[in-house]
C-alpha cells in the first residue's frame, strides 16, 4: 500500500468497531505517524470490518473480533495469541509467520488464506473452513481442527503433533506434515503417525507424506 509522507495509508475500515475503545485505539493509530506501532490489546473489534487493512506485525493478543470481516487483509507477523475470531471472515487474509498461541477460529472462515511458518499452537479451529489455504511449515501442535473443512489445503513439512482432527473434512490435502495426529479411532482417541497417518489421510481423499526432520539432516 503507497504511504504518503510521515502518515499511514488511506486505508479506513469499511465499518468502524462498535466498541468505542477499539475504535478510537485503531483511529488513533490510522491517522498517527506511519513509525507508531499498534496495539490493540484486549480490545473489542467484533462486527467491524476490516477488510483490506495492513496489520502487519501488530499486536493483537487477547483482542476479539468475533464476526469480524478481515477479508485479505494483512496479519503478517502479527501477534494474535488468544484472540478470539469466531465467527470471523478471514478469506484471502495474509496470517503467515502469525503468532497465534491459544487463538480462537470456531467457525471462522479462511478460504484462501495464507498461514505460511505461523504458530498457532492449542488453537481451536472447530468448524473453521480453511479450504484452499497454504499452510507450508506451520505449526499447529495440540491444535483442534474437529469438523474443521480442509479441503484443497497445500501443506509444507506442517507440525500436527497432537492436532485434532476429528471429523475433519481433508479432501484434496496435500503435500508433508509432522505428527502424529489425535482422531478417534476404532471408538478410541489415538494418535497416528508415519504408515498409519498416510493412511488416514489416503483413505479420506487426501495425499500426504509423513515428514520426519531427523531423515532429511542425515541427507
Amino acid at each position: 500500500m503507497t504511504m504518503s509522507s510521515g502518515t499511514r495509508s488511506a486505508w479506513t475500515p469499511v465499518v468502524w468497531p462498535p466498541d468505542e475503545a477499539a475504535a478510537a485505539t485503531l483511529r488513533e493509530w490510522i491517522e498517527g505517524d506511519v513509525e507508531q506501532d499498534f496495539y490493540g490489546l484486549d480490545l473489542d473489534f467484533s462486527r467491524s470490518d476490516l477488510s483490506g487493512g495492513d496489520l502487519l506485525e501488530t499486536w493483537l493478543s487477547r483482542s476479539r473480533f468475533t464476526n469480524t470481516v478481515l477479508r485479505d487483509t494483512t496479519l503478517v507477523r502479527t501477534h494474535l495469541e488468544e484472540a478470539d475470531f469466531t465467527g470471523a471472515d478471514l478469506d484471502g487474509a495474509n496470517l503467515a509467520r502469525a503468532e497465534g498461541r491459544e487463538a480462537v477460529f470456531r467457525n471462522a472462515r479462511l478460504h484462501g488464506a495464507n498461514l505460511t511458518a505461523s504458530k498457532f499452537r492449542h488453537a481451536d479451529f472447530t468448524g473453521a473452513d480453511l479450504t484452499a489455504a497454504t499452510f507450508g511449515d506451520a505449526t499447529f501442535s495440540n491444535a483442534t481442527f474437529a469438523g474443521a473443512k480442509l479441503t484443497d489445503v497445500t501443506a509444507d513439512k506442517v507440525t500436527l503433533r497432537a492436532a485434532v482432527l476429528d471429523s475433519a473434512e481433508v479432501t484434496g490435502f496435500t503435500g508433508s506434515v509432522i505428527g502424529p495426529i489425535s482422531v478417534i479411532y476404532r471408538g478410541e482417541r489415538t494418535l497416528l503417525d508415519d504408515e498409519d497417518l498416510e493412511q488416514w489421510f489416503a483413505a479420506r481423499g487426501a495425499s500426504v507424506t509423513r515428514f520426519h526432520a531427523e531423515r532429511e539432516t542425515r541427507r
